[in-house]
């Protein structure tokens, strides 16, 4: 699937279906109309409509409104041939429940139903005995986890994303180089099977050999493409800073080999639809092969590489599982921002400092999809982890919202730790927090990203789910919440106090 499609939203309508009931040329002809304007709202959204209507009805039909069995059918075969993401229908007249029950038995797609306030119309009726009845039935779990919309459109829009992110998660594979966990940190692990049941299609496991014989290979046999990469970072105005046992050419070689054979291996994989990776890392590759692999995490998650536009895939490290999982989501609502990822370094009443063990998207370095413009504010270091290798270390730059995110469970009970708040320029708020011109404290040599989310410290921390956290810029906490809905998963606000204190008290009831 092409990770740049809009949003595909299917709409359509229903009608009454009797001869003799209250459906008028008048009706139909105001069906159409709220359809078009249904259309129009979503197109200016920033969705792809599907009018499920408009090659059954022709130009100038007697019904406008589904009224049949037969005609269900119809639109059914047709949506089938189309990639459709969710389904919104428009409850503007009265019609049969029935019809909508067998239209979602037939085509499970997310679906939300949106009426207005019109007290001449019946819509209200139709909505409250079709909604109740969708939950009564239950024939799947669309349809017992509709969402009902009244007039809100942004909220009308904002499911329309997060239900198209589940949708496309629900087709994709992540992939776990080396497998799950790290350092005997066991949250990091998961359910696959219960993953696959309802959140994602595959979750692939690759042993991390994989990725070191091809690097080899290429060492060996395509230096000229690592000579390629390295020389257009320099183009870009990545610095390098060289030291003789951790920043080499040859620990440098050997970084960049392993970045492209996981690239070269995610474009033999294609058909899996991989939207999300993670390299484990420690210790295996920075013992044993000798250098670390946090090139993965720096460059896989950015849009351009040495040879122009390349696909994003959001990346952790450790084989961090509900980490890729929050990465992928936070994409999936908003595929211009490659998600940020860190560890969690210091918490204050003003700030939540995150930043990863050698790198993160460097997006974060400026905010910008341009290389040109992010890598000039991005420095290669010697890493503290590992017999060798570069981190990327940079400061995150400010910007008006910023939303943050983190999947976590808690007895095989999922949830999602989330909320918006400001990012702060990284470097002036270190070097003042820390008193030094250039903060060179744990994180020293990583990519720093800072929020501030507006709670109290104590609060936060005997809260947060994980010791990785995750960003997008943007509010996007109502689709991340539409989301979790249609996965039946509960969210957990980090912006408030009072959920976080909330959250704190029941998981250990």
């Amino acid at each position: 699937m092409d990770e740049d499609r809009k949003p595909s939203v299917a709409i359509l309508t229903f009608t009454d279906a009797r001869e003799e009931g209250i459906s008028s040329d008048a009706v139909e002809r105001f069906l159409r109309e709220k359809q078009a304007e249904l259309a129009r709202i979503l197109g200016e959204g920033g969705m792809e409509v599907i009018d499920a209507l408009q090659d059954l009805r022709g130009r100038n039909p007697k019904w406008y409104g589904l009224r049949s069995l037969r005609e269900i059918d119809a639109v059914v075969r047709s949506l089938q041939a189309r990639e459709v993401d969710a389904v919104v229908i428009g409850a503007w007249t009265w019609s049969p429940p029935m019809f909508i029950k067998e239209f979602i038995r037939k085509l499970p797609r997310p679906l939300a139903y949106y009426t207005e306030n019109d007290p001449m119309s019946g819509n209200l009726s139709q909505l409250a005995a079709t909604c109740s009845s969708l939950m009564d039935w239950s024939v799947n779990d669309f349809a017992r986890r509709h969402e009902r919309i009244f007039g809100d459109r942004q909220a009308l829009l904002a499911w329309v994303r997060g239900a198209a992110a589940t949708s496309r998660m629900r087709e994709s594979a992540l992939m776990l180089w080396g497998g799950s966990y790290a350092v005997k940190m066991d949250q990091l692990q998961d359910d696959f099977t219960k993953l696959k049941s309802f959140m994602v299609r595959e979750v692939l496991l690759e042993d991390q050999y994989i990725l070191v014989n091809r690097a080899e290979r290429i060492r060996s046999g395509q230096p000229q493409r690592i000579r390629a990469f390295l020389d257009w970072l320099q183009a870009m105005g990545l610095r390098v800073t060289r030291d003789p046992k951790m920043v080499t050419a040859e620990a440098l070689g050997k970084q960049t080999a392993l970045l492209l054979a996981a690239r070269d291996r995610l474009a033999e994989l294609a058909d899996e639809n991989i939207r999300g990776v993670s390299i484990k890392c420690q210790h295996e590759i920075y013992s044993e092969y000798g250098v670390n692999a946090c090139m993965l995490p720096a460059f896989l998650p950015f849009p351009e590489n040495e040879l122009g536009p390349q696909r994003v895939y959001p990346t952790v490290c450790e084989g961090d599982t509900k980490g890729l999982l929050t990465a992928m989501l936070l994409h999936a609502v908003n595929p211009e921002v490659p998600p940020a990822f860190g560890d969690l370094v210091s918490v204050g009443d003003d700030h939540v400092e995150f930043a990863n063990c050698g790198a993160g998207s460097l997006f974060w370095a400026r905010n910008s999809l341009k290389a040109r413009q992010a890598f000039a504010a991005v420095e290669a270091v010697g890493n503290i982890h590992g017999n060798s290798g570069a981190a990327f270390n940079y400061f995150g730059v400010e910007s008006p919202a910023v939303t943050v995110a983190r999947f976590t469970r808690v007895d095989g009970t999922y949830y999602l730790q989330l909320g918006t708040g400001r990012e702060l320029d990284a470097r002036r708020f270190l070097s003042e927090r820390l008193g030094e011109k250039e903060p060179r404290h744990l994180a020293g040599t990583w990519g720093k990203v800072v929020v501030d989310l507006g709670v109290k410290a104590e609060n936060f921390v005997k809260a947060i789910g994980a010791n990785h956290l995750h960003a997008t810029l943007g509010d996007v906490t109502a689709d991340l919440q539409a989301a979790c809905r249609l996965w039946g998963i509960r969210t957990v606000r980090l912006d408030r106090d009072e959920d976080l204190l909330r959250f704190y008290d029941e998981v250990r009831r």
